[in-house]
């Protein structure tokens, strides 16, 4: 039998992370009929190394589990990484994908699955100016998302195109102060489109929707992934709408596959709970679980040829390992929303692979920011 540790974020603005992540992960072991032993810790916002580290070291000595499932962000995810090598057991660290990490190559034994937010981000600002033919670019977002990596994968994607950036806003992320009238005021003295490359969760992404509808219906939102699918789970597709919405995403809300129903029928029916993007994080999560315990008595070298040579079938579509990092690439979408409906594209497994090498080649040296929590997890 399975023994699964699992580090579980928590979120105030967001509460539902930690579980959907969970009970998907559930899901998948439901659907192979099996009851692995889960052993779980809450690590808070994943700000607090040394909680993590005490955690993680406590699971694998007293527990003595076959790997350590972590829900957390570069950079303080990186203090337990030793603990993989010390134990020769892996640890998967899943997460949105919001943050770059110190080093692009992970130690022995470390994996990552993410939502890839600034890959889709990258991607979905690189189709947007090619596809639509609009150079003008603006930057939206608050103080809160803004902080993360999304931004900059943004602009590499815009760049790369030959969009250029015509303006910044960025407002305050609590509700009570926000206020879109700069950004309102440029756009009224712009009348030529622009593609706006908005992140915005949480309480305030209503506010934005509100203000730029109402003002300024020409214009094109370039959406982050979680921003799109906030505006689906919330139903404020309506307060977008004569606008185009244009995005790039791990998910494709417009298709199901085998897994992604099996999914959906054991939340419905066992877990009572609606699907949400993290549920299939969490089932694609358990897919990876048994490819490394099934490697687990490989040293690392073979057990990433093995992995680099079997494409995964996951909920969200397949999945690839790319060795020089450790991480396994999702399949990733284009999606184009308008008055016409909603078109969505895959983007194929090379082309995804392509495009993560040419992020990393950007930025050989990953930035980093003061922004220590786990993305969402505030």
């Amino acid at each position: 039998m399975k023994n699964i540790g699992i580090l579980l974020p928590k979120s105030s603005t967001h509460p539902e992370i930690g579980y959907d992540f969970f009970f998907g992960l559930k899901g998948y072991y439901a659907g192979k009929n099996q009851t692995p032993d889960f052993h779980t810790a809450n690590i808070g916002f994943g700000i607090d190394e040394d909680l993590l580290f005490s955690e993680a070291e406590r699971l694998f000595l007293e527990k003595n589990v076959d790997i350590l499932l972590v829900f957390a962000e570069h950079p303080k995810v990186d203090k337990i990484f030793p603990l993989a090598t010390l134990f020769k057991k892996p640890i998967l660290v899943v997460n949105p994908g919001a943050k770059y990490p110190w080093k692009w190559k992970t130690p022995d034994y470390v994996a990552i699955l993410s939502l890839q937010e600034m890959l889709s981000a990258k991607i979905a600002a690189k189709l947007a100016v090619s596809q639509l033919g609009i150079k003008n670019g603006i930057n939206a977002t608050n103080f809160y998302d803004g902080g993360y990596g999304i931004g900059d994968s943004f602009y590499q994607g815009q760049e790369t195109s030959g969009g250029q950036i015509k303006y910044n806003f960025v407002g305050k992320h609590l509700p009570a102060e926000f206020d879109p009238r700069p950004l309102l005021e440029y756009l009224d003295s712009n009348s030529e489109p622009h593609l706006i490359f908005s992140i915005f969760t949480g309480p305030v992404l209503e506010l934005f929707l509100q203000a730029i509808q109402t003002h300024h219906r020409a214009q094109v939102l370039v959406c982050s992934q979680m921003m799109l699918h906030e505006i689906g789970k919330k139903n404020l597709r309506e307060k977008t709408s004569p606008m185009r919405l244009f995005a790039s995403s791990s998910l494709n809300p417009n298709s199901e596959n085998e897994a992604s129903t099996a999914l959906g029928k054991y939340l419905q029916e066992v877990a009572k709970r609606e699907i949400g993007i993290f549920s299939y994080l969490g089932w694609d999560a358990g897919l990876v679980i048994d490819e490394l315990i099934a490697k687990q008595d490989l040293d690392w070298t073979l057990q990433k040829a093995q992995l680099k040579s079997n494409r995964l079938n996951g909920s969200r579509g397949e999945l690839v390992f790319h060795p020089e990092t450790s991480h396994f690439l999702p399949q990733l979408y284009r999606i184009h929303a308008s008055d016409k409906g909603l078109e969505t594209d895959a983007i194929e497994l090379p082309i995804v692979v392509s495009e993560w090498e040419e992020l990393i080649a950007n930025r050989t040296n990953p930035p980093q920011v003061g922004w220590f929590n786990t993305y969402l997890c505030s």
